[in-house]
């Protein structure tokens, strides 16, 4: 494949990903994990709260920043919907109307169910294996509006796509989307890592080698009306929501302002995605034509990108220091290394190099809550060199020291006064003169009672501790103080809103996306073709009516609401 070479991008934009997806999705699914996730009730979105937990366990500063500006994250949203689309987690996504009157659906209690089983299997293959069940989720992630052309389904996607109005009819219903990602990574395989290669030259060596690769040569639609051709479903003009042609498939560059524009589009989702490729962007802001065309004049592919390709992924390197540092050399990162690390060690760095170390108090509680854990073998076994010396040495120690904890199943633990006698076959443990571990609690309790000194007898299922008497004295019991109810202030907020209907969905399609854009807060129902907002907003709202007052001659009538009984 013969591109060419673009030796000057001093005048671009650079974009690179330092986002690593890898490990925050393992992040995430940790985080489900250990502990209850609620999604929001209406938009069925993550919890402000639980984004900035995320933001801050994933480590990246610009999306800390983002989160602590806007309260949201485009990759954390990504790698949620990454998870779910993996089967790593579980949720909700269909929602139910809760009423006549709903027009969206909710989402009552919709918590992030972790699949351990799944992300176990995950867990158990190997680093090109996991590579290639991730790049492989991503590429048969689509349907006829979500794809290159129409959406921005990248997380670091910024070219606006084609007016998506039609899009479930014409050719796109029959294009295979993931067998075109596949053909362009394949051709992608042919570069040079860390070359630029010209953007343009790639459309133009697909135009004249491949230039089926995206729409059949016979297109097959279903519609027997359509008669549009094989760009039907393309449109452009000068303004973004303006007046728009569609692309004649005689024009000259005609390629390249359909294909063309999905390459731009392709190079962007899941390549920059996945960390195989930099991108050089115009910084040229004032768009002539619309969707963009010919933004991104430069691409190189990365070493990562290639070795993938060739499934060439080495094993991770794991060398244990003297210091009780752990360093871990991946070209990919080692999800399942660093699974089995974070045990027993702290990460002090996991962004270019992976640095661990080992924890004294980590070590004592896993060989607590597993008797079987061996951490000398299982560093060993990870380890490409032999362990030091005093390492080993250390670990030794942190083992016997965790085993003089001990245990006690099937016991009781027995409250008294100082001044009680028990026989001696019931005590076990004395902890202090009015706690005791004990043995056979029925036996006892029934002496007890005999001897008429009114026990009483709680026993705890496995998972919780229930509660006692409220007669009951204890030193466990912890009584609240007595406060006197309050009456609750309660302020009741009133707002007043407007609704708007339009005679046809074209149009009110038109003016939802000018309002989207503008970040205008806004409801719509496309049952009765209407928009409300609220009435605080009206001046706002007609600055924004303004862009369709040069297509149409609009007036706004007040409607006349009538109820009959």
């Amino acid at each position: 494949m013969d591109l060419k070479p673009v030796t000057n991008i001093n005048d671009l934009n650079v974009v690179s990903n330092r986002s690593e997806l890898r490990r925050d999705v393992h992040t995430f699914v940790n985080y489900t994990r250990e502990r209850e996730v609620k999604r929001t009730h209406r938009s069925n979105d993550l919890s402000k709260a639980d984004i900035k937990r995320l933001a801050k366990l994933m480590g990246d500063p610009e999306t800390q920043k983002q989160v602590k500006i806007t309260g949201t994250s485009p990759w954390i949203d990504f790698i949620d919907r990454l998870a779910l689309l993996l089967g790593f987690v579980r949720y909700d996504t269909e929602g139910e109307y809760m009423g006549y009157t709903s027009t969206e659906p909710s989402y009552p209690d919709n918590y992030i169910m972790f699949q351990e089983q799944t992300y176990d299997q995950f867990l158990l293959s190997s680093l090109i294996e996991q590579e290639e069940y991730i790049l492989n989720a991503l590429i048969k992630r689509y349907d006829n509006s979500d794809n290159e052309f129409f959406s921005k389904i990248g997380p670091f996607s910024v070219l606006d796509g084609f007016e998506m109005f039609g899009c479930a009819t014409g050719v796109i219903p029959t294009i295979r989307f993931d067998k075109v990602r596949r053909h362009l990574l394949e051709l992608l395989k042919g570069c040079n890592s860390g070359v630029w290669y010209s953007t343009a030259s790639f459309c133009q060596y697909l135009k004249k080698e491949h230039p089926y690769f995206v729409i059949p040569q016979k297109i097959k639609v279903r519609e027997r009306w359509w008669a549009k051709g094989r760009y039907g479903n393309f449109r452009e003009g000068k303004r973004r929501w303006g007046p728009s042609e569609e692309i004649p498939e005689n024009a000259p560059d005609a390629f390249e302002r359909v294909e063309g524009r999905y390459v731009e589009r392709f190079l962007e989702n899941i390549p920059l995605t996945m960390r195989y490729v930099d991108l050089a962007y115009d910084k040229e802001e004032d768009q002539k034509i619309y969707p963009p065309i010919n933004n991104i004049k430069a691409f190189r592919v990365t070493e990562r990108f290639l070795r993938v390709m060739k499934r060439e992924v080495r094993k991770p390197r794991v060398t244990v220091l003297p210091t009780f540092e752990i360093h871990v050399d991946s070209e990919l990162y080692p999800i399942s290394v660093m699974t089995q690390l974070t045990r027993f060690a702290d990460v002090l760095a996991d962004d270019v190099a992976i640095v661990l170390k080992l924890e004294k108090n980590k070590v004592a509680a896993q060989l607590a809550e597993h008797e079987e854990l061996n951490v000398t073998a299982l560093l060993e076994a990870l380890a490409d060199n032999a362990l030091p010396s005093n390492i080993v040495t250390d670990l030794e120690e942190w083992t016997a020291h965790a085993e003089t904890f001990t245990l006690f199943e099937g016991f009781g633990l027995l409250e008294c006064t100082e001044s009680l006698k028990l026989p001696a076959e019931f005590v076990v443990a004395d902890i202090s003169p009015e706690l005791k571990i004990v043995r056979s609690q029925d036996n006892l309790y029934s002496q007890l009672e005999s001897s008429e000194l009114v026990p009483i007898l709680v026993k705890h299922p496995g998972s919780s501790f229930r509660k006692l008497p409220k007669d009951a004295r204890s030193v466990f019991l912890k009584k609240a103080p007595v406060t006197n109810r309050k009456k609750k202030a309660v302020s009741i907020k009133r707002n007043y809103s407007v609704t708007l209907y339009f005679p046809s969905k074209t149009l009110l399609k038109r003016f939802s996306n000018e309002l989207k854009n503008a970040k205008f807060p806004f409801s719509v129902n496309e049952l009765t073709n209407a928009i409300t907002f609220s009435e605080s907003q009206e001046p706002q709202l007609k600055v924004h009516l303004k862009a369709l007052e040069k297509e149409y001659e609009i007036s706004i009538e007040d409607m006349d609401l009538k109820t009959s009984l």
